[in-house]
């Protein structure tokens, strides 16, 4: 009997040390991404420059409406991370933590863009991204971009703003949260009405919600349906929303055992679950 025990505890040991091991075998930390994110990368046939797969400009020529041609093309293929894309600064970030070469991204500040890619390789560096559920994702996510205090003014709507300066609005917030969850490959994207925005994640099937601004220490389940704006007395949808709708996507009506912390309370006046980091 106590052979097998032994035996027992050893294979257990064994399987513990594989996986804790498997990750950093693989894994260089100076470039997490690569071998991770390479399909995103595309050469534009609109620019012939880098850009990203899913990027709206990559179908110029494909419809007069590129953006509808993006979204629907999102839409047939069920792939919710195709909603976000990247330019600019965040898509040289990735590219660099993916070590891919890039063509037309030169005129990108070298400071900021080192400065940002410090940020988020610290990031995918603090935890075993690769083997996380989702729901780490988002709370790491979450917790990440909230060390930035909330300040609404010109320049605190960027990531690097969130990432790098520890100020952002909740635009910045949002685009910091859709870069991050895009180098874990957590699908993400944007909720709210007016001016405001925040983000969602898919997790479990379930779109949860996160309000940065007030450093929420927990999400709700997000009310994809919720109007954007009214338009000619029309109810308009966040691009979310949209995507939602043409998915048949439908707002869970119970989360028990989907999340390992859930307490209940009232939002707008309707009991509902809050889903606790901790």
């Amino acid at each position: 009997m106590k052979n097998k025990l032994l035996l027992a505890a050893m294979s257990v040991m064994l399987v513990i040390g594989t996986a804790i091991t498997s990750f950093a075998d693989t894994y260089d930390p100076q470039y997490p991404l690569k071998g991770y994110m390479e399909s995103w990368f595309v050469t534009s046939p609109v620019t012939g420059e880098t850009a990203w797969k899913s990027d709206p400009d990559n179908f110029f020529y494909e419809s007069n409406s590129h953006m509808q041609y993006a979204f629907d093309l999102a839409v047939r293929n069920r792939d919710p991370l195709s909603l976000n894309y990247f330019g600019g600064r965040e898509l040289a970030v990735i590219a660099k933590l993916t070590d891919y070469p890039t063509i037309g991204l030169e005129d990108v500040e070298q400071e900021k863009l080192g400065r940002l890619t410090t940020e988020v390789r610290n990031f995918l560096n603090s935890f075993d991204w690769k083997n996380a559920s989702d729901y780490e994702k988002a709370v790491r996510i979450a917790m990440r971009i909230t060390q930035a205090d909330y300040l609404d003014q010109e320049g605190t709507q960027y990531s690097y703003s969130c990432l790098v300066d520890g100020k952002a609005n909740c635009d910045g917030y949002t685009d910091a949260a859709y870069l991050l969850a895009a180098c874990v490959g957590l699908p993400s994207n944007g909720l709210g009405s007016g001016n405001h925005i925040y983000p969602a994640f898919l997790v479990e099937g379930a779109w949860i919600a996160y309000e940065p601004t007030i450093k929420n220490d927990y999400f709700t389940i997000a009310d994809v349906y919720s109007p954007s704006i009214y338009l000619n007395g029309e109810v308009q949808l966040t691009k979310l929303g949209k995507y939602c709708e043409a998915t048949g996507y439908k707002v869970p009506e119970n989360v028990e055992g989907k999340f390992p912390h859930i307490t209940y309370g009232y939002i707008r006046g309707e009991y509902a679950p809050f889903i606790k980091f901790n």
